[in-house]
């Protein structure tokens, strides 16, 4: 340190530095009497000093190698009078490094102060530090509270507008609209969404005018952050939604957005093709048949108004969609017929706004309905790319990962999706399911009681909250949640026929017959058999078959009715002879492995095949081993069973037989078997879990024998 400091003396630093100190401070004694002097932009003073101060280092560096003085520049000799070499390429990359150095820092310092400068002059200072809001359906103001269309349409653009800003999280408006209509406070809503803010107003159209009110408020104590009025034409709109997206994100993030840089997408020309586009998505968010039937027309109509129009063309895409076949739409067109209307309307829409994350979200959607699962993933992907908070593209994802056997990615996507839209029905409901197929049956409620505590009247709630009950071995709960569900919708059959399905299970045969037609035969193998009736259900099962000689599924029933029946060999002859009508893709159904595991059972029982010669048990492991990794499936736990009563494995059959056991398993023909009837026998351990297993049916059918069907009826 001490040669250092010697060194730094002898070529002049220190004297070098206080000079250029004493320049600086001239200069800013000049730059401050002239400021008062003309009309000086502010941030002259500021970038003066951040010069001057980067300058330092570069002036620092330069006399170390150089004597500087009125009488030039020269460069500074060696300490032991030794020759002076010319300046080396390490030096002079030394030099170069640190002007870049300081300018970068010199204009980050910059920026930041330029930012701050502009938000102050527009009153839009940072109000607080937050990273989650959620922006509630405003109030309609107008005379005859006709504008509602109006009030929810601004607010559903406000949030995904907010949902392409980096680091926020932002609700989805399905879940603020949800909870709006419950009469919650803003302050309520938002701790219900767990966001640190909620932004709320009030609207009001009136001739070609239009007049906004928005309040910023804080979660966490209620205080109102922000307040501002506007007044303006109602062409102006979208500039006017850009400039109170821009204004909350500059008060909540320490980040300043200049003006003109935050542009809305759903921007039109004409101001009817927006006002026919907002009454289009009122009706699309009813979410029944006949308004989405409206919707589509109102969307049609908006683009007949501006074809340049892109957010009408994904919303009229989005609605022909859901207007297709299929489990959780509305069943009006046919899948491929939509799917193909939605696709152009999609292309147009891509081609007026290549960046719109609902366009590329809708798409994978439509690609999902057509089971094109790759591009789908491609598409939904690249939507969340566009706008991470898209919470119904996480859930499209989720649907498209289950879809593709990616479990893990599928369940993250839609828990995310449920941080983003925590009132959702579909994600509470898949969720309860998800969790379900995991076993883990009290977190699956959780979601489930939820769901039914904010959609008492949705039957779907019951639905997953019965098939969670069923799961968990809990029949008589799983009934009485089937019943619910059909007195909710009497429309729906299968609702009723999973509680007939139960109670026959049951053995409550009669009470079953109370909730069945009297002309409905489809039951009747099911109850023959339950009634041990052998003679009249094979007679029946016989007829079957022969009224219905290509019936492949005609067949596998009385295969497997027949071995239930204990009628094993005429059962494994059947078996056998269905190995070679048995389509390839319904040969190893999961998560029973069938008709694959019994076929292997009736070839090694008929001795016509060895089963290590059997390609059926490996490939059904195989299965087992790659699903029962992730679900905790009883009936998984009981194909392992199977495939161990299969290999003679009497300890690993009980291990298995166990593990279902406690899982939930409980089949009333788990005992007459025939792949496993022998375990039973053979094992004392075997017989007293079955026991266990018997006594579960028993005390459930007991409950469900005092459930008063007429309540649900």
């Amino acid at each position: 340190m001490k040669v250092f400091l010697t060194e730094l003396k002898r070529r002049n630093v220190i004297k070098s530095v206080l000079a250029y100190l004493g320049i600086s401070w001239l200069v800013l004694q000049v730059v401050e009497v002239f400021s008062g002097l003309i009309d000086m932009h502010p941030l002259v003073g500021p970038a003066v000093i951040l010069t001057l101060t980067c300058g330092l280092p570069v002036v620092a560096y330069l006399s170390w190698h150089f004597d500087i003085s009125l009488d030039g520049i020269e460069r500074t000799p060696e300490a032991d009078g030794q020759a002076l070499k010319p300046l080396g390429p390490g030096s002079w990359l030394g030099l170069g490094g640190i002007a870049v150095l300081c300018v970068f820092i010199g204009l980050h310092f910059f920026t930041a102060i330029e930012e701050n400068y502009k938000a102050e002059s527009e009153g839009q200072q940072q109000v607080m530090e937050a990273d989650s809001i959620a922006v509630i359906p405003f109030t309609d103001q107008s005379p005859e509270r006709d504008q509602n269309y109006l009030a929810s349409g601004l607010a559903e653009e406000l949030t995904s507008l907010l949902g392409r800003t980096d680091g926020f999280r932002v609700a989805a408006s399905k879940s603020s609209q949800i909870l709006a209509e419950k009469g919650l406070s803003p302050v309520d809503i938002g701790r219900r969404l767990n966001v640190q803010t909620v932004l709320t107003g009030s609207v009001r159209a009136q001739g070609s005018r239009i007049k906004i009110r928005v309040e910023l408020v804080n979660t966490q104590d209620g205080h109102t952050l922000w307040t501002e009025n506007f007044l303006r034409e109602f062409s102006d709109v979208f500039e006017l939604e850009s400039e109170i997206g821009r204004a909350v994100v500059n008060l909540l993030q320490d980040k300043y957005i200049e003006a003109g840089s935050f542009q809305a997408f759903a921007t039109t020309t004409s101001t009817d093709a927006y006002v026919m586009y907002l009454k289009g998505k009122e009706q699309y968010r009813l979410q029944t048949t006949e308004s989405m039937k409206a919707a589509r027309t109102l969307f049609e109509q908006s683009i007949a108004l501006d074809p340049e129009f892109a957010q009408a063309y994904v919303a009229l895409a989005d609605t022909i969609a859901l207007l297709a076949e299929g489990e959780s739409r509305f069943g009006v067109l046919n899948t491929d017929i939509a799917a193909q209307l939605a696709k152009q309307n999609l292309d147009k829409a891509i081609v007026r706004q290549p960046n719109s994350a609902e366009a590329f979200a809708v798409k994978g959607y439509v690609e999902f309905m057509t089971e094109d699962y790759d591009t789908a993933l491609t598409d939904l992907s690249k939507a969340l790319s566009l706008n991470k908070n898209l919470s119904v593209a996480l859930m499209w994802r989720y649907l498209v990962h289950r879809s593709l056997g990616h479990f893990d990615q599928a369940l993250a996507d839609l828990e995310q999706a449920l941080s983003l839209d925590p009132v959702s029905r579909a994600n509470l409901a898949n969720l309860g399911f998800e969790y379900s197929r995991r076993g883990e049956f009290e977190k699956a409620k959780s979601y489930l009681t939820l769901l039914s505590k904010d959609f008492p009247n949705y039957p779907q709630t019951y639905v997953n909250l019965a098939d969670a009950n069923y799961l968990a071995g809990e029949l008589a709960a799983s009934l009485e949640n089937w019943l619910k569900a059909y007195s909710l919708s009497k429309d729906n059959l299968n609702y009723r026929k999973s509680a007939v399905s139960i109670l026959i299970e049951l053995g409550l045969t009669e009470k079953a017959k109370q909730l069945i037609d009297e002309d409905d035969l489809t039951y009747q193998a099911f109850i023959l058999a339950r009634e041990q009736n052998v003679e009249a259900l094979e007679t029946m099962l016989a007829f079957q078959v022969a009224s219905n000689p290509d019936d492949y599924w005609a067949k596998l029933e009385q295969a497997i009715y027949l071995g239930w029946m204990g009628q094993v060999n005429k059962s494994a002859a059947l078996f056998v002879a269905l190995e070679a009508s048995t389509p390839e893709q319904e040969m190893y159904a999961m998560p029973y492995c069938s008709p694959a595991i019994e076929i292997a059972w009736a070839q090694k029982h008929l001795n016509s095949a060895a089963l290590d010669d059997s390609p059926y048990v490996p490939t059904c492991k195989k299965q087992l081993n790659n699903e029962i990794s992730l679900f905790k499936d009883n009936v998984l736990m009981y194909l392992a069973a199977r495939i161990s009563a299969l290999n003679g494995d009497k300890d690993a059959f009980v291990e298995h037989f166990r593990e279902a056991l406690d899982n939930g398993w409980l089949q009333w023909w788990t005992e007459l078997d025939p792949l496993v009837a022998a375990m039973f026998v053979e094992n004392e351990q075997a017989m007293a879990l079955l026991q266990k297993h018997n006594e579960k049916i028993a005390t459930e059918k007991q409950k469900a024998d005092n459930i008063d069907l007429s309540l649900y009826l």
